[in-house]
Protein backbone atom coordinates (compact mmCIF):
# COMPACT_ATOMS: atom_id res chain seq x y z
CA UNK A 1 0.00 0.00 0.00
CA UNK A 2 1.19 3.39 -0.15
CA UNK A 3 2.78 5.46 2.83
CA UNK A 4 2.54 9.15 2.63
CA UNK A 5 5.40 9.65 0.32
CA UNK A 6 3.09 7.99 -2.13
CA UNK A 7 5.98 4.83 -2.42
CA UNK A 8 4.64 1.42 -2.63
CA UNK A 9 5.89 -0.51 0.75
CA UNK A 10 6.40 -4.34 -0.80
CA UNK A 11 5.73 -7.18 1.53
CA UNK A 12 7.50 -10.52 -0.24
CA UNK A 13 6.47 -13.33 1.51
CA UNK A 14 7.60 -16.94 0.60
CA UNK A 15 5.13 -18.97 -1.45
CA UNK A 16 4.57 -20.72 1.71
CA UNK A 17 3.10 -17.22 3.15
CA UNK A 18 5.98 -16.44 5.44
CA UNK A 19 8.30 -13.71 4.99
CA UNK A 20 11.31 -14.13 2.67
CA UNK A 21 14.62 -15.64 4.08
CA UNK A 22 17.56 -13.45 4.32
CA UNK A 23 17.81 -9.40 5.71
CA UNK A 24 19.74 -8.86 2.91
CA UNK A 25 17.46 -10.01 -0.02
CA UNK A 26 14.52 -7.78 2.05
CA UNK A 27 16.86 -4.50 2.20
CA UNK A 28 17.58 -4.67 -1.38
CA UNK A 29 13.90 -5.13 -2.51
CA UNK A 30 13.38 -1.97 -0.10
CA UNK A 31 16.20 0.24 -1.50
CA UNK A 32 15.00 -0.42 -5.04
CA UNK A 33 11.22 0.12 -4.06
CA UNK A 34 12.85 3.71 -2.81
CA UNK A 35 14.35 4.63 -5.50
CA UNK A 36 12.14 3.26 -7.89
CA UNK A 37 10.70 7.39 -8.28
CA UNK A 38 11.56 9.77 -10.27
CA UNK A 39 13.21 12.87 -8.95
CA UNK A 40 10.75 15.39 -10.77
CA UNK A 41 8.05 13.36 -9.43
CA UNK A 42 9.28 13.69 -6.01
CA UNK A 43 9.91 17.53 -6.64
CA UNK A 44 6.25 18.07 -8.09
CA UNK A 45 5.04 15.79 -5.17
CA UNK A 46 6.67 17.99 -2.97
CA UNK A 47 5.08 21.24 -4.48
CA UNK A 48 1.65 20.19 -4.45
CA UNK A 49 2.13 18.93 -0.70
CA UNK A 50 3.40 23.05 0.20
CA UNK A 51 0.66 24.36 -2.36
CA UNK A 52 -1.73 22.90 -0.08
CA UNK A 53 -0.54 23.94 3.56
CA UNK A 54 -0.46 27.57 1.91
CA UNK A 55 -4.17 26.88 0.51
CA UNK A 56 -4.73 26.54 4.65
CA UNK A 57 -3.85 29.52 5.03
CA UNK A 58 -5.02 31.49 2.60
CA UNK A 59 -8.34 30.01 3.28
CA UNK A 60 -8.09 31.03 7.30
CA UNK A 61 -7.65 34.32 6.27
CA UNK A 62 -10.67 34.57 3.99
CA UNK A 63 -12.80 33.16 7.09
CA UNK A 64 -11.05 35.83 9.36
CA UNK A 65 -11.71 38.79 6.59
CA UNK A 66 -15.46 38.94 7.17
CA UNK A 67 -14.48 39.94 10.92
CA UNK A 68 -12.23 42.17 10.27
CA UNK A 69 -14.58 44.18 7.92
CA UNK A 70 -17.29 43.97 10.85
CA UNK A 71 -14.95 44.82 14.22
CA UNK A 72 -13.99 48.09 11.35
CA UNK A 73 -17.26 48.84 10.96
CA UNK A 74 -18.79 48.78 14.54
CA UNK A 75 -15.54 51.19 15.62
CA UNK A 76 -16.20 53.75 12.55
CA UNK A 77 -19.81 53.30 13.55
CA UNK A 78 -19.01 53.94 17.33
CA UNK A 79 -16.55 57.13 16.27
CA UNK A 80 -19.32 58.52 14.45
CA UNK A 81 -21.93 58.11 17.06
CA UNK A 82 -19.09 59.78 19.47
CA UNK A 83 -18.44 63.00 17.23
CA UNK A 84 -22.49 63.49 16.77
CA UNK A 85 -22.46 63.24 21.13
CA UNK A 86 -19.54 65.47 21.09
CA UNK A 87 -20.51 68.26 18.46
CA UNK A 88 -22.84 70.23 20.89
CA UNK A 89 -20.36 70.56 23.38
CA UNK A 90 -17.41 71.43 21.18
CA UNK A 91 -19.96 74.11 20.13
CA UNK A 92 -20.07 75.04 23.63
CA UNK A 93 -16.67 75.19 24.26
CA UNK A 94 -15.71 77.71 21.46
CA UNK A 95 -18.48 79.55 22.09
CA UNK A 96 -16.66 80.16 25.51
CA UNK A 97 -13.34 80.52 24.44
CA UNK A 98 -14.72 82.87 22.00
CA UNK A 99 -16.14 84.79 24.65
CA UNK A 100 -13.24 84.29 26.84
CA UNK A 101 -10.82 85.84 23.68
CA UNK A 102 -13.08 88.78 23.18
CA UNK A 103 -13.18 89.31 27.08
CA UNK A 104 -9.23 89.29 27.03
CA UNK A 105 -8.56 91.20 24.20
CA UNK A 106 -10.90 93.96 25.64
CA UNK A 107 -9.15 93.90 29.25
CA UNK A 108 -5.27 94.24 27.15
CA UNK A 109 -6.85 96.99 25.47
CA UNK A 110 -7.86 98.79 28.38
CA UNK A 111 -4.30 97.95 30.09
CA UNK A 112 -2.77 99.40 26.75
CA UNK A 113 -4.73 102.39 27.00
CA UNK A 114 -3.99 102.57 30.84
CA UNK A 115 -0.15 102.31 29.64
CA UNK A 116 -0.55 105.14 27.33
CA UNK A 117 -1.70 107.23 30.24
CA UNK A 118 0.22 106.26 32.86
CA UNK A 119 3.16 106.77 30.57
CA UNK A 120 2.42 110.22 29.43
CA UNK A 121 1.61 111.17 33.05
CA UNK A 122 4.95 110.01 33.55
CA UNK A 123 6.79 112.04 31.20
CA UNK A 124 4.61 114.67 32.49
CA UNK A 125 6.42 114.62 36.22
CA UNK A 126 9.63 113.89 34.72
CA UNK A 127 9.76 117.13 32.89
CA UNK A 128 8.32 118.94 35.53
CA UNK A 129 11.14 116.96 37.86
CA UNK A 130 13.72 118.33 35.43
CA UNK A 131 12.29 122.03 35.55
CA UNK A 132 12.48 121.64 39.64
CA UNK A 133 16.06 120.61 40.04
CA UNK A 134 16.69 123.76 37.42
CA UNK A 135 15.30 125.79 39.78
CA UNK A 136 16.12 124.66 42.83
CA UNK A 137 19.82 124.36 41.34
CA UNK A 138 19.28 128.19 40.17
CA UNK A 139 17.74 129.05 43.71
CA UNK A 140 20.88 127.84 45.70
CA UNK A 141 23.37 129.21 43.43
CA UNK A 142 21.24 132.28 44.27
CA UNK A 143 21.43 131.45 48.28
CA UNK A 144 25.21 130.73 47.89
CA UNK A 145 26.24 134.48 46.08
CA UNK A 146 23.81 135.99 48.72
CA UNK A 147 24.85 133.81 51.90
CA UNK A 148 27.71 136.27 51.86
CA UNK A 149 26.31 139.82 52.28
CA UNK A 150 23.32 138.43 53.92
CA UNK A 151 25.26 137.23 57.13
CA UNK A 152 24.73 133.72 56.54
CA UNK A 153 28.48 132.98 55.30
CA UNK A 154 31.78 134.08 56.09
CA UNK A 155 33.14 137.23 53.87
CA UNK A 156 36.58 137.70 52.90
CA UNK A 157 37.74 140.68 50.41
CA UNK A 158 40.01 143.68 50.68
CA UNK A 159 38.46 146.29 53.30
CA UNK A 160 39.34 148.29 56.32
CA UNK A 161 39.73 148.96 59.63
CA UNK A 162 38.06 151.35 62.20
CA UNK A 163 39.22 151.24 65.63
CA UNK A 164 37.40 153.37 68.65
CA UNK A 165 38.95 153.49 71.66
CA UNK A 166 37.46 155.31 74.94
CA UNK A 167 39.05 157.73 77.61
CA UNK A 168 41.34 155.90 80.01
CA UNK A 169 38.08 156.57 82.79
CA UNK A 170 35.25 157.47 82.92
CA UNK A 171 32.14 158.27 85.02
CA UNK A 172 29.33 155.61 85.84
CA UNK A 173 26.62 155.32 84.49
CA UNK A 174 23.38 157.11 85.52
CA UNK A 175 21.14 154.22 87.43
CA UNK A 176 17.76 156.04 85.69
CA UNK A 177 19.53 156.37 81.98
CA UNK A 178 20.94 152.69 80.11
CA UNK A 179 22.89 154.59 78.17
CA UNK A 180 26.48 155.78 79.64
CA UNK A 181 26.69 159.74 80.30
CA UNK A 182 29.49 160.32 77.41
CA UNK A 183 29.43 164.45 77.66
CA UNK A 184 31.66 164.97 80.24
CA UNK A 185 35.42 165.13 79.49
CA UNK A 186 36.07 161.45 80.63
CA UNK A 187 32.94 160.30 79.13
CA UNK A 188 32.56 156.64 77.32
CA UNK A 189 31.58 155.91 74.14
CA UNK A 190 27.91 154.83 74.11
CA UNK A 191 25.69 152.75 71.79
CA UNK A 192 24.94 155.23 69.81
CA UNK A 193 28.20 156.49 68.73
CA UNK A 194 28.79 153.22 67.69
CA UNK A 195 26.08 152.98 66.20
CA UNK A 196 26.46 156.04 64.20
CA UNK A 197 29.65 154.34 63.04
CA UNK A 198 28.74 151.69 61.67
CA UNK A 199 26.11 153.35 59.56
CA UNK A 200 28.40 155.37 58.23
CA UNK A 201 30.26 152.24 57.06
CA UNK A 202 27.26 151.15 55.08
CA UNK A 203 26.79 154.40 53.44
CA UNK A 204 30.21 154.56 52.27
CA UNK A 205 29.94 151.06 50.50
CA UNK A 206 30.84 148.52 53.07
CA UNK A 207 29.71 144.99 52.28
CA UNK A 208 30.28 142.76 55.34
CA UNK A 209 30.53 144.26 59.09
CA UNK A 210 32.13 142.81 62.31
CA UNK A 211 31.87 144.45 65.51
CA UNK A 212 34.97 142.67 68.02
CA UNK A 213 34.20 139.54 65.69
CA UNK A 214 30.26 139.49 65.79
CA UNK A 215 28.67 140.07 62.74
CA UNK A 216 26.06 142.33 61.93
CA UNK A 217 23.14 141.49 59.75
CA UNK A 218 19.74 143.25 58.59
CA UNK A 219 18.44 141.68 61.74
CA UNK A 220 21.33 143.00 64.30
CA UNK A 221 20.83 146.18 66.47
CA UNK A 222 23.95 148.24 68.44
CA UNK A 223 22.30 148.71 71.77
CA UNK A 224 22.83 149.06 75.25
CA UNK A 225 21.99 147.15 78.14
CA UNK A 226 22.75 148.84 81.36
CA UNK A 227 26.80 149.74 81.33
CA UNK A 228 27.06 146.90 78.43
CA UNK A 229 26.94 147.63 74.72
CA UNK A 230 25.22 144.64 72.72
CA UNK A 231 25.25 143.87 69.42
CA UNK A 232 22.45 141.76 68.37
CA UNK A 233 22.54 139.63 71.34
CA UNK A 234 26.52 139.43 71.86
CA UNK A 235 27.90 142.17 74.34
CA UNK A 236 30.85 143.78 73.37
CA UNK A 237 33.73 146.23 75.07
CA UNK A 238 35.88 149.02 73.91
CA UNK A 239 38.29 149.07 72.40
CA UNK A 240 35.83 148.70 69.35
CA UNK A 241 37.09 146.43 66.09
CA UNK A 242 35.20 147.23 63.06
CA UNK A 243 36.36 145.37 60.48
CA UNK A 244 34.45 146.13 56.84
CA UNK A 245 35.10 143.85 53.74
CA UNK A 246 34.30 146.63 50.42
CA UNK A 247 36.51 148.74 48.62
CA UNK A 248 39.06 150.77 50.57
CA UNK A 249 39.41 153.33 48.11
CA UNK A 250 35.75 154.00 48.94
CA UNK A 251 35.63 153.21 52.39
CA UNK A 252 38.44 154.74 53.63
CA UNK A 253 37.80 158.49 52.41
CA UNK A 254 34.31 157.85 53.19
CA UNK A 255 34.53 157.16 57.05
CA UNK A 256 37.18 159.26 57.80
CA UNK A 257 35.26 162.91 56.20
CA UNK A 258 32.06 161.13 57.95
CA UNK A 259 30.77 163.62 60.94
CA UNK A 260 30.51 160.50 63.43
CA UNK A 261 34.40 160.25 62.91
CA UNK A 262 35.03 164.19 63.67
CA UNK A 263 32.42 164.14 66.16
CA UNK A 264 33.85 161.42 67.99
CA UNK A 265 37.47 162.71 67.83
CA UNK A 266 36.47 166.13 68.55
CA UNK A 267 35.11 165.91 71.11
CA UNK A 268 35.64 166.81 75.09
CA UNK A 269 38.33 164.39 76.37
CA UNK A 270 38.59 162.60 73.47
CA UNK A 271 41.73 160.54 73.27
CA UNK A 272 44.09 161.20 70.14
CA UNK A 273 43.71 158.17 68.95
CA UNK A 274 40.18 157.85 69.20
CA UNK A 275 39.13 156.47 66.02
CA UNK A 276 41.52 154.91 63.34
CA UNK A 277 40.70 154.18 60.24
CA UNK A 278 43.14 151.76 58.38
CA UNK A 279 43.37 150.32 54.79
CA UNK A 280 43.53 146.50 54.47
CA UNK A 281 44.05 144.15 51.63
CA UNK A 282 42.96 141.10 52.71
CA UNK A 283 40.02 140.98 55.88
CA UNK A 284 37.43 138.31 56.39
CA UNK A 285 34.58 138.80 58.42
CA UNK A 286 32.99 135.07 60.22
CA UNK A 287 29.62 134.36 59.59
CA UNK A 288 26.47 135.82 61.61
CA UNK A 289 25.30 132.68 64.02
CA UNK A 290 21.77 131.59 62.35
CA UNK A 291 18.43 133.47 63.22
CA UNK A 292 15.74 132.18 64.29
CA UNK A 293 12.89 132.96 62.22
CA UNK A 294 9.15 133.39 63.11
CA UNK A 295 6.37 133.17 60.62
CA UNK A 296 3.07 134.80 60.92
CA UNK A 297 0.04 132.23 60.66
CA UNK A 298 -3.46 132.89 60.66
CA UNK A 299 -6.05 132.87 63.22
CA UNK A 300 -7.53 129.72 62.16
CA UNK A 301 -4.40 127.82 61.77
Amino acid sequence: MPDVHGRTRLTTRASGGSPLAGGAAATVLERIVADALEPAYARDSDAARGAGRRGGGWARRLLLLPLTLLLAGLLVAVSVRQAVDDAPSRERLRARLSAEYEARSTHRDGLASSVAVLRSATEGLVNRRRTADGLWAVANAEIDALAAPAGLAPARGPGARVTLVDPSAGPPADAGNPRPTAQGPDGRLADHDLADMVNALWATGAEAIAVNGVRLTALSAVRAAGDTILVGLSPVAAPYVVDVVGDPDTIVPGVTAAAVTLRLRTRMGAPPNAVTVARLDDVTVPAAPSPSLRYARGSGS
